[in-house]
C-alpha cells in the first residue's frame, strides 16, 4: 500500500527556527522529514505578509536539504495582502495556504468569516492553489445549538474551502476524531496528528470552568499545558485507527506531525514523534 506522505508542521520548533532558521530546517531534514508546513504567523501591522527570505532563496534552501513544502499556515489580518500571500507561496512550491485558526464571539462572527474564508479560497483556486481551514478545540463550541466548524463548513464553498482537520484538538472537544473524519468526507485534504497523554484530565476541555463564553485567544491558550501533549504513539489517541481512516477517504493528501508544546527539546520531540509514525506505517 502507497502511504499517505508524512511532513512537519514547523510551528513545533518554532523557537529552534526563531534561533537558526535555515539550520534548524537542515536538522529537519537530517530526521527524515522531506515535506513540511509553514507557520508564518506574523503579518506586519498593515496586513502585509513579511518572510525574512525570499521565496527563490528559501526554496533554493530547502531543494539542497530534500524539502518539500506542503503548504503554509498564515494568520488572519483584516487587511491582509492575500496576492501577495499567494505569489510567495506560488514562488516557494507550496500546495496551499491554511488559516491556522479564528476566534469567535458569536454566530455573526462565524458567517462572517465563512465570507471571507470563501473569497480568500476563490483567490487561491483561482492561481491553481487549496485553501484550508485549521481547527482547535473552540470550534466546537455551539450557537444556537450549531457548532463553529458547522456554521463555517455550511456556508462556506466546498470547492474552494478544504479543513485541515487537527485530530487531537477535536478529541479534546469532545468529539470522536475518527467519526468526524467521516463526517468531513471529500473537505478533508491535510491532516494534523499529535498524541495525547494519558495522563491529561479532563480530555473535554468544555468541562474545565475557564471554558465557557467567549472564547478568546486567552482563554483557548490558558487550556495548553506542556505535559498534556506526547510525541506521536507514546498517548491515548487511536493513531492506527485515524491512518486507515485517512487512507480509506482518499482525499487526504499529508499528514502532517505536530507538536505544540513538549516537555523534552524541540528537536528531540520531532524526531521521536518522526520514527514512531514510521513504526506505525510499517
Amino acid at each position: 500500500m502507497n502511504h499517505i506522505p508524512i511532513g512537519l508542521q514547523l510551528f513545533s520548533v518554532r523557537e529552534s527556527m526563531a534561533q537558526d532558521f535555515l539550520g534548524t530546517l537542515r536538522q529537519v531534514a537530517d530526521i527524515g522529514y522531506t515535506h513540511v508546513e509553514f507557520a508564518f504567523h506574523n503579518t506586519s501591522n498593515d496586513g502585509s505578509f513579511e518572510v525574512g527570505y525570499t521565496a527563490q532563496e528559501l526554496k533554493s534552501n530547502m531543494e539542497q536539504m530534500g524539502l518539500q513544502v506542503v503548504t503554509s499556515h498564515v494568520s488572519y489580518h483584516p487587511n491582509l495582502d492575500w496576492d501577495q500571500v499567494i505569489r510567495y507561496n506560488a514562488e516557494l512550491g507550496s500546495g496551499g495556504v491554511v488559516l491556522p485558526g479564528y476566534f469567535f464571539k458569536d454566530k455573526d462572527d462565524a458567517l462572517r468569516l465563512a465570507e471571507w474564508l470563501n473569497a480568500s479560497g476563490k483567490k487561491c483556486r483561482a492561481e491553481g492553489m487549496d485553501f484550508y481551514y485549521h481547527n482547535h478545540f473552540h470550534e466546537f463550541q455551539a450557537f444556537d445549538g450549531q457548532t463553529i466548524m458547522d456554521i463555517l463548513l455550511e456556508n462556506t464553498d466546498p470547492s474552494h474551502v478544504l479543513v485541515e482537520f487537527d485530530t487531537y484538538w477535536a478529541m479534546r472537544a469532545g468529539v470522536d476524531p475518527i467519526a468526524y473524519m467521516d463526517q468531513l468526507g471529500s473537505r478533508l485534504g491535510l491532516l494534523h496528528q499529535k498524541d495525547l497523554s494519558a495522563s491529561a484530565s479532563p480530555v473535554n476541555l468544555f468541562e474545565l470552568e475557564q471554558v465557557s463564553g467567549v472564547l478568546t485567544p486567552e482563554v483557548v491558550f490558558s487550556t495548553v499545558k506542556p505535559e498534556d501533549f506526547v510525541e506521536i504513539g507514546t498517548g491515548v489517541m487511536d493513531i492506527p485507527g485515524i491512518l486507515k481512516k485517512a487512507e480509506e477517504l482518499e482525499s487526504v493528501k499529508y499528514i502532517i506531525l505536530e507538536q505544540d508544546v513538549t516537555t523534552k527539546s524541540e528537536l528531540e520531540s520531532v524526531r521521536e514523534s518522526y520514527q514512531n509514525m514510521m513504526k506505525l506505517l510499517k
